[in-house]
């Protein structure tokens, strides 16, 4: 009974999130819009949820857009569950262009069985930030949440809402380019591991507006 009200709870908060961050591109992993092509075969698996994409460290798929396109400010989140046999260097989500301006969202998984996050943006005039700490691990083999929070004058990266790194950076928008989930563009970095959501919303989310679906994948595990 408790772990029903639970989880109702949860079901509440998310359906009031979903609200607060109104005007996002809103990007369910298993239905991803604009999908020019896919490399490999990514597997759809049934969760409490809905469907979830499984990357085996071949798969992607290339989306004819970039959801970034006309932000100022921007939070960028992921879903997803990493699996512990992945490469080491892993880039789960690119926005914008091959090697100029873009933001990627990526793991670090090491051969413990650990992983730490990094996200990075590089901007239209070649200045480029990463938010990487070598010291805040995660266990792999669950689900997560992260979100990479670009403000007009400083970077904020969060894991399951809880803050990790910062940086002064004058982030200018990102208009060019396309998108990829799964891999870096240029094919290289494959993700292993599972996705669920990517929302892009334009302006600069607080944690408590943050997506909180981690917290039901992981109670049906």
């Amino acid at each position: 009974m408790k772990n029903n009200l639970y989880l109702l709870l949860i079901l509440l908060l998310s359906a009031c999130q979903s609200k607060q961050g109104s005007g996002s591109i809103d990007w369910k992993v298993a239905a991803l819009p604009d999908v020019e092509y896919q490399l490999g075969e990514p597997r759809l698996l049934d969760t409490e949820l809905g469907p979830v994409v499984q990357f085996f460290g071949n798969e992607a798929y290339f989306l004819n857009s970039n959801p970034l396109a006309g932000m100022e400010e921007v939070t960028v989140e992921a879903i997803f569950r990493p699996d512990a046999d992945g490469s080491f260097e892993q880039r789960f989500l690119h926005l914008g262009e091959i090697s100029g301006e873009r933001i990627m969202l990526e793991t670090r998984v090491k051969p413990d069985g650990n992983w730490y996050f990094d996200a990075y943006v590089k901007r239209p005039d070649g200045e480029g930030c990463a938010l990487i700490d070598t010291n805040l691990i995660h266990p792999t083999e669950q689900w997560y949440h992260v979100a990479f929070v670009c403000r007009k004058d400083s970077l904020f990266s969060y894991v399951n809402g809880q803050f990790e790194k910062s940086a002064a950076f004058a982030y200018q928008t990102i208009n060019k380019g396309i998108s990829s989930v799964g891999v870096r563009q240029n094919k290289v970095c494959f993700f292993k591991g599972q996705m669920y959501r990517i929302r892009i919303t334009p302006g600069a989310l607080t944690p408590e507006e943050f997506l909180q679906d981690h917290l039901i994948l992981n109670s049906y595990e």
